[in-house]
């Protein structure tokens, strides 16, 4: 207590100097996560969601940096004699620089126009959240599908799996991402910016962008002969969680590369609840710990590449490993027995997953005379998926004391896009991808099958005045999906055979066109104020999941049957948008409107699977539907440093031909945080203190057969401690998720049907130490 007093008084008695300003691009759009350092005595801050910085000095800064990916490095030489009160920093973009960029791969990928959100590292690390999109669920407009901790899947504006798409390193990533208990196969603790994109992306990904793109940039290449690097952990008490981690980037003259490392450990989980409820058997939950919840996750990354001024080439190379159980509560014929306590809530029993996906990833681009660039993209990824368990958990004759591997999916997808580009006034591309899945194990879910993708793509932008863009863009697509003829018998518990399960063969191919125009307008009236919409039209090919599955897919607690001759999606999508900037306050408010032809999901029916180890039969339909609703996000400077910020999201759905919503729909949501940014700010300490709530409207909208969600109330609160004069900066984050220890249920949640709420009160803490050394 003595120790923060003096602090306190030595930071009022003690002279104080302040470099102010804010950080934008050439269009005055603000530069949210800049860094801005000021020297001698290096101190450095990132600037805020409007670009706004500031730093506090004991003595007089003589020289100020500000840096921000994609852009050039900025110096400033301060004059003593007289500093401004206030610096207004306009970044140039460093297309033409790749000593400074990586060209090519730093480009938004959108559709004409439309919001595009940049999230650093720092968003991630403050919401330390069980996987990469949980912790995106954080931004309105964005949730995540979950089962348990470490699986989760995002979410956007109430569309997932093959409606969303993720690229990493440009490319577009394939991990059996139709199932919602699949999660996304990526280290949230190697990203250090993702691009969030909310609408139609289908220009240039072709089928599956019809709900929104996540764009997880490449590691930014160092600057030359310097290396960087950081050591991080990471613990949780809920479930006795502990990782670590490790990075590094270097680079010399023209030579580059980078080195990611994780690895994670977590035990059982805790749930403020004692019993749930599974094809109506109420079990019970020992210790309020789930059992067989718990995990271990590693990933590795490794780069390399070349570079000088015209040409970028890098090579990528990454794996994800996951090992997790799952609770067998929910697995198979409900058993008591199978619950039954351990004594170490660390084991990963049967019934498990593992997940491994591997990535190989190659960028070439060939930068040509003024703006004009070749970019060239090609993927080879295998992701191979396994459940294991015993047979007459599945009322499957045993077939020998070793065959425990229940269920295999092997995917290999190879994909090469190309694209050229005159600067940002037209582009042109062509995209090809080929899949081919294998499967095994002695239960059936789907048949072995293999797809075909072929597009092409041409936007074109028109500067209609200073302030009015507009832009218009067309696609062409082919794709095949072919299938085999594949099932198996089905049995009772006495060992007779009494039905099957059969998946037809199927080869069928698809042509579609999607189309998109959309403009910007800056206000003169009142700088800062912007207006943009975009009309287009989408699609989405029937991935082979819903055509031909047939079986129980335990890691959502149900049976799914495909239903076959199912046709494409068709989207006609109207996004609008207005975000004013100005000094101290921000706000953006994004309303939509789609209307979805031949729409394609899974709907819980009236009749019960003929499996003995399933309930209630899900079947893939297909209807006309309507999607609406609108986000909105403001954040305004209280005083010095303190701040507000909010956000609002509503997801509106209906059938038009069964005048239901949608199943699996996430209720309204909104979500508020008060931070103190640098609330204490000394030389050799700075704290940030935080505080967020977030309110969930209970979901009543609600498909026939599905269950109705209460809403809830969760509060977090945190606290950032960085010690400048420690390497480049020691990080410690400590933070409380629940802090009330609220019982409450996510609608999104695999385990909502079963009666299983979220983790209860979670003590999270965090070191990170970054360091630089020169080459």
């Amino acid at each position: 207590m003595w120790f923060f007093l003096f602090t306190l008084f030595f930071q009022e008695v003690s002279a104080q100097h302040f470099v102010r300003g804010v950080v934008v691009d050439e269009t005055r759009r603000p530069l949210p996560g800049a860094t801005v350092c000021t020297y001698p005595d290096t101190i450095c801050t990132s600037a805020d969601i409007n670009g706004v910085f500031e730093i506090r000095r004991r003595t007089p800064a003589r020289k100020m940096e500000v840096r921000y990916v994609g852009f050039e490095t900025k110096e400033i030489e301060i004059d003593l004699l007289d500093p401004p009160d206030h610096f207004h920093v306009r970044m140039k973009p460093a297309d033409k620089y790749l000593d400074e960029i990586l060209i090519g791969e730093d480009r938004i990928a959108r559709d004409v126009f439309q919001p595009v959100q940049i999230i650093g590292r720092d968003l991630f690390e403050t919401e330390a959240a069980g996987n990469f999109s949980e912790a995106l669920s954080r931004l309105p407009g964005l949730n995540s599908i979950s089962m348990g901790v470490g699986v989760g899947k995002p979410v956007i504006r109430g569309l997932y799996s093959n409606r969303v798409i993720v690229t990493d390193h440009g490319v577009k990533q394939e991990s059996h991402q139709w199932g919602t208990d699949h999660g996304l196969e990526i280290d949230q603790f190697r990203p250090g910016v993702v691009e969030v994109v909310k609408g139609p992306t289908s220009l240039e990904h072709g089928s599956d962008g019809l709900g929104g793109t996540l764009r997880i940039r490449p590691d930014p290449i160092a600057e030359k002969n310097r290396l960087d690097g950081r050591i991080s952990g990471i613990g949780k008490s809920n479930n006795n969680h502990y990782g670590v981690g490790a990075n590094l980037s270097a680079s010399g003259e023209k030579l580059f590369g980078s080195v990611n490392l994780n690895r994670h450990s977590y035990a059982d989980y805790r749930v403020p609840a004692e019993n749930f409820v599974y094809n109506t058997f109420e079990l019970p939950i020992h210790n309020e710990r789930l059992k067989n919840t718990a995990g271990r996750e590693s990933a590795m990354s490794i780069t390399t590449g070349f570079r000088d001024d015209n040409h970028l080439f890098r090579i990528s190379f990454s794996e994800y490993q996951l090992e997790s159980g799952i609770f067998p509560g929910a697995f198979g014929l409900p058993n008591a027995y199978s619950l039954a306590e351990t004594g170490d809530d660390r084991l990963i029993n049967l019934p498990k997953q593992e997940a491994n996906h591997r990535q190989l990833a190659v960028n070439y681009t060939r930068i040509f005379s003024g703006e004009e660039r070749l970019e060239f993209t090609a993927g080879l990824q295998r992701n191979k998926r396994r459940e294991f368990s015993f047979p007459e958990f599945h009322a499957i004759p045993n077939r020998g004391s070793n065959e425990r591997l229940a269920l295999l999916l092997d995917l290999t997808t190879v994909s090469l896009d190309a694209v050229y580009r005159n600067g940002e006034s037209w582009s042109a591309g062509v995209n090809f991808q080929n899949q081919k899945n294998e499967i095994g194990g002695f239960d059936y879910f789907l048949p072995p099958f293999e797809t075909l993708r072929l597009g092409g793509f041409a936007t074109r932008k028109f500067d209609l005045s200073e302030r009015t863009d507009l832009s218009a863009g067309l696609r062409l697509d082919y794709g095949r999906n072919k299938g085999e003829r594949a099932g198996r018998k089905v049995w009772d518990t006495s060992g007779g055979v009494i039905d099957s399960l059969i998946s037809p063969e199927e080869d069928r191919q698809f042509f579609n066109f999607a189309a998109s125009t959309g403009f910007v307008h800056r206000l003169e009236l009142l700088e800062g104020l912007e207006f943009s919409a975009q009309l287009g039209k989408s699609f989405r090919i029937p991935y082979p999941v819903e055509t031909s599955a047939n079986g129980v897919h335990h890691g959502t607690f149900r049976h799914e049957k495909g239903l076959p001759g199912l046709k494409s999606e068709h989207g006609y999508q109207l996004d609008l948008g207005m975000n004013l900037f100005r000094p101290g306050f921000f706000v953006a408010f994004s309303p939509y409107f789609y209307y979805f032809n031949n729409y394609i999901y899974l709907r819980p029916g009236a009749s019960f699977s003929p499996l003995p180890d399933a309930g209630q039969l899900y079947q893939y339909e297909q209807h006309d539907v309507i999607y609406a609703g609108f986000e909105i996000e403001w954040e305004v400077i209280l005083t010095r440093g303190l701040s507000l910020n909010q956000g609002f999201e509503v997801v509106w759905n209906h059938n038009l031909d069964t005048r239901l919503p949608l199943p699996f729909t996430p209720p309204a949501s909104v979500r508020t945080e008060l931070k103190w940014q640098n609330g204490l700010d000394g030389s050799w300490i700075r704290l940030t203190p935080y505080v967020a709530h977030r309110y969930s409207f209970s979901q009543n909208r609600v498909d026939r057969n599905e269950l109705k969600t209460p809403g809830y109330h969760l509060v977090n609160a945190g606290i950032q401690t960085v010690f400048p004069g420690i390497l480049d900066g020691l990080q410690m984050r400590f933070q409380v998720h629940n802090l009330a220890d609220e019982k409450y249920f996510n609608h999104l949640s695999r385990y909502r049907q079963i009666g299983i709420p979220e983790q209860g009160r979670n003590y999270t803490l965090q070191v990170n130490l970054p360091f630089t050394f020169f080459l």
